[in-house]
């Protein structure tokens, strides 16, 4: 460490010199008395350290000095530099690290610029509203402490109509990072409040939003005509615009969006760098840059602009599970019409080496507002694959809508989109779609063959050319400005596209094994064109032109095998490819997890141990078993050198051996594609109570459906009939269970009668007051029939009435179940 000397004045002007290294000592006094230990005189001694902290070199800053020096003034220690926040701790407190405070709420209104805030691991039940700012070459830092998860929870928190309901809410600060939180858990049935991860609004600037994990943020609002929720939301409501974001290598996944976005950038934004994040499990738009909503305060700069989306990876994005969109949450059957990546109304934005695949549409650049348009915009050295209803959309989606004008798309590889077979295809222009260029792409379908749809006639002065198209089985078909070819020199001649394209099989290496680069004979190579600006990395990082033309597609060609070196370990032990044995000691077995009891989560380390990016394709989890596991955390990229984790978590829902795969699939010199085995075992829960019914004791309904809500309807013809309800102990261990039944009223009578070896016993009082009490041993069941006669005061009325059966274990409060009988009686 170099030394260095400064000058600093004191209150009286006197000049104290320090130097990084030597010790400074303090005399102090106290006036008046004083209690415990310290002594009215005394001394302190500060070292002085020049720290120079290491960031990503995506955003490398110069080091800050911090100076930590210690004072006493009335007992109370306060230090400069480095603040702390425990579940433990008190706001009356320091903010030491051993006298840290209680509230992030409170480093939120005190620290100052060039401040670190230290999170320690738990559950913080609180939302945040950052009223500091930095100042150039000093960020204040919020972030979890060192190895450990800081987690900001919403499930107890409310929502006040009057305002911004955030766990962080930034607004109008600046100079801020806020790095390595989960924020979880914070949902509304409300349809008019709108939860979001982290808000940032106002006149803010020089925001860092960085490996951040933000997950179930969601509106339960279940009507078709909206509700909204956010994970990350920037919006530039005022003059001034909101300018210097970086938001990266977050992760954004289970949100339910209604009619909203997981990640999005609105109104008067610009200057802006959406990185290496992951978002995957939407039911709403994965990332968006939003113009003309009247987010901002004049058209002239209501629109998100002049930023980048490069390298994120976004997945599984499914509008048909939102009722928005005429969905149901647990079965979907909405509309599919959500983008992995979409710009609604942005302008001059780079998007650029993104994989985005199992969305609804891989890629969108459209306006939703008439006479506004997308413009500028560049999407270029991106995969899209395996999207729903198309790879990539342009236009608006009716003549109500907007425009797309000078926009490029160069060096894609478009894979087997349209999987629905929508009549879409790989590329899709829709209305209005002006002076964009489509140039170097690799066009691959499904069997449909549709490699581009223009159900439009507005579309001008775009040229689309030196791209490689293939469709299986000669099945090839063009549709452009509403009239189908299947002949390309049809095609060619109608359109005036594709004059320097080629139709042939581009011979990717193995693209199910996640492999689309090109292989040596891939009539791709260096047959695109090199006027464009196709950037100088292709999608793996590597050099976009080696032969002094440039490949089509997304992958240059390159002889050997990939630099990058992948190297995965669990508890510190190293998992070979292909490992089938799941053990405790590298945590792929589980364990033990008693089902609807919550679960266990395993975390593993991916090394790159190469020289260049690694850049995954895919995660999965497959095998009989895979239902019972699932991600709880990934990552879009691992620099050299750098490790990232891979989180899998187990939660069965029933008892039994769950085996399963995981994978990661992605360019690396040991293959396309890393897999392990993982177990865990699903164990009984001490107590836990299932409670079935039925018109027959043969067949009943609600078996394995646990905390209520099952019923049967019985229509009471005759003047008697009877329904079954039997108690099923599916715990581990013998339970003592109370039942309570509905007691009968004036137009249907009721008796309860449980049945068993010994015959049928008549327990209607005990079961109406809720004195009816049985032990059964694990997996056995107890059975009761009730007996229904109608009323002579029923007198040929139409009368309902529902009969519950609610079964509670005496053992554990909150086992317990109920099942219900809807009569009705005429």
């Amino acid at each position: 460490m170099n030394r260095q000397q400064e000058e600093k004045e004191d209150g009286k002007g006197d000049r104290l010199h320090w130097v990084s290294g030597m010790v400074l000592r303090i005399d102090c006094s106290i006036q008046g008395k004083t209690r415990g230990r310290i002594s009215p005189n005394f001394s302190l001694q500060v070292l002085f350290r020049r720290w120079d902290r290491g960031y990503p070199p995506r955003m490398a800053r110069p080091p800050r000095i911090f100076a930590f020096m210690a004072c006493v003034c009335f007992l109370s220690l306060a230090s400069a530099g480095d603040f702390y926040v425990s579940t433990t701790g008190d706001n009356g407190n320091a903010g030491t690290e051993m006298s840290p405070w209680r509230t992030i709420q409170k480093a939120a209104d005190t620290v100052g610029p060039g401040d670190v805030v230290h999170i320690r691991g738990g559950v913080y039940e609180e939302k945040v509203e950052i009223n500091v700012s930095g100042t150039s070459g000093k960020l204040i830092v919020f972030q979890s402490y060192a190895g450990e998860e800081a987690i900001i929870d919403g499930t107890s928190l409310g929502f006040d109509p009057n305002n911004s309901n955030a766990l962080i809410s930034i607004y109008s600060q600046s100079f801020l990072r806020i790095e390595g939180i989960t924020l979880r858990n914070y949902g509304t049935a409300q349809r008019y409040l709108v939860p979001v991860g982290i808000l940032v609004d106002g006149e803010s600037h020089h925001i860092e939003i960085v490996g951040n994990r933000i997950h179930d943020i969601e509106t339960r609002y279940n009507g078709y005509d909206g509700g909204d929720a956010h994970g990350i939301g920037v919006f530039g409501n005022m003059a001034n615009s909101i300018h210097d974001i970086l938001i990266s290598e977050n992760e954004l996944f289970d949100l339910k969006l209604g009619s909203s976005e997981a990640l999005v950038l609105n109104g008067n934004v610009e200057d802006f760098e959406v990185s290496y994040n992951v978002v995957r499990d939407c039911n709403n738009i994965g990332i968006d840059f939003i113009g003309f909503e009247e987010t901002g305060p004049t058209p002239s700069v209501d629109q998100a602009r002049n930023g980048v989306c490069r390298g994120n990876l976004v997945f599984n994005i499914d509008s048909s599970f939102n009722p928005a969109y005429g969905g149901s949450f647990t079965s979907g059957g909405g509309d599919t019409s959500a983008g992995g990546i979409y710009v609604d109304g942005g302008a001059n934005i780079l998007v650029e080496q993104n994989v985005v695949h199992d969305c609804n549409i891989g890629i969108e650049l459209a306006s939703e507002h008439s006479g506004r348009s997308t413009s500028g915009i560049t999407v270029r050295n991106n995969l899209v694959y395996h999207n729903h209803i198309g790879g990539l959309f342009m236009g608006g989606y009716d003549r109500q809508r907007g425009m797309t004008r000078n926009c490029e798309v160069l060096n894609n590889t478009f894979f087997e989109n349209d999987t629905k077979q929508d009549g879409n295809g790989e590329i899709h222009l829709q209305f209005d779609v002006g002076d964009c260029t489509v140039k170097n792409n690799i066009l691959f379908t499904n069997d449909q063959g549709l490699l581009v749809g223009n159900p439009y006639t507005e579309n001008t002065n775009n040229t689309v050319d030196y791209n490689l198209s293939f469709a299986p089985n000669d099945a090839e078909e063009w549709q452009w400005k509403n009239v189908y070819y299947t002949d390309l020199t049809a095609y060619r001649n109608a359109s005036g596209n594709d004059a320097n394209s080629l139709l042939a099989d581009p011979m990717f290496l193995d693209p199910a094994q996640s492999d689309w680069r090109l292989s040596s004979s891939s009539p791709a190579r260096d047959e695109g064109d090199n006027a464009p600006d196709f950037g100088s990395s292709d999608l793996d990082g590597l050099s976009r032109v080696e032969n002094s033309v440039v490949d089509m597609g997304a992958f240059e060609y390159r002889a050997g095998s990939p630099s990058a070196q992948r190297a995965v370990s669990g508890n510190g032990m190293m998992i070979v490819d292909g490992d089938d044995t799941p053990s405790s000691g590298d945590d792929t077995d589980l364990g033990d997890v008693p089902w609807k009891e919550g679960g266990n989560e395993s975390i593993f380390e991916v090394t790159n141990n190469g020289s260049t990016v690694f850049r995954p394709s895919l995660f999965g989890i497959d095998g009989a078993g895979s239902d019972a596991f699932h991600f709880t955390g990934l990552f879009a990229m691992i620099p050299p050198g750098e490790t990232r984790l891979l989180r899998v978590s187990f939660d069965p829902d029933s008892p039994g051996v769950f085996d399963a795969i995981v994978r990661v699939g992605g360019h690396a010199s040991s293959g396309s594609v890393f897999s392990f085995s993982i177990r865990g075992t699903g164990v009984r829960p001490d107590y836990l109570l299932d409670q079935k019914v039925g018109l027959r004791p043969t067949s009943l309904i609600g078996n394995d459906q646990y905390g209520g809500g099952q019923q049967v309807r019985f229509r009471l013809r005759r003047k008697s009939g009877n329904v079954w309800f039997v108690c099923e102990n599916d715990g581990a261990l013998t339970d003592t269970v109370r039942l309570r039944g509905t007691k009968k009223n004036r137009f249907i009578l009721a008796k309860y009668f449980r049945e068993g070896g010994a015959g049928s016993a008549n327990v209607t009082g005990a079961m109406v007051s809720g004195r009816e009490v049985v032990a059964i041993g694990s997996t056995d069941s107890q059975r009761y029939r009730l007996k229904l006669r109608k009323s002579k005061r029923l007198d040929g009325r139409k009368k309902k009435r529902r009969f519950t059966m609610a079964a509670t274990s005496s053992n554990d409060g909150s086992a317990r179940d109920s099942a219900s009988a809807l009569v009705i009686a005429r």
